[in-house]
């Protein structure tokens, strides 16, 4: 029994900072995911407006599977260098996230991704 009161408290934190990273590499690659698609999207676009409502379209239709989106949660910003198209999403965790639990120290309750794809050639 005195084993498992000194052993219990460090799985507990060893499974709750697997839980918590887990989840926050899910949202991570998620929020990578929706700048890769607004970006590919975008460079559809004929004027830098139109690509920038086609990358916010494309980056919440991406954004939808994750649990409790909302596109208050998140800022799409897209830009035009040149030849090319940067994408830049901002994604708030949400409160009820494990991420915000103060059991075991998390990256951070802000997640953001960056893509930037060339446009075509005239």
């Amino acid at each position: 029994m005195v084993e498992m009161a000194l052993v219990l408290p460090l799985f507990l934190a060893l499974l709750m900072g697997i839980l918590v990273y887990g989840q926050y590499f899910l949202l991570a690659h998620s929020v990578q995911q929706a700048a890769n698609d607004g970006a590919r999207a975008a460079i559809t676009g004929l004027d830098a407006a139109d690509r920038s409502a086609i990358a916010t379209r494309a980056v919440d239709r991406s954004m939808t599977a994750i649990a409790g989106f909302t596109p208050a949660a998140r800022g799409v910003a897209a830009g035009e260098t040149g030849a090319a198209v940067t994408v830049a999403v901002t994604y708030a965790v949400p409160a009820t996230s494990l991420i915000r639990s103060s059991f075991v120290p998390s990256p951070g309750n802000v997640i953001r991704a960056r893509a930037t794809f060339e446009l075509p050639a005239d």
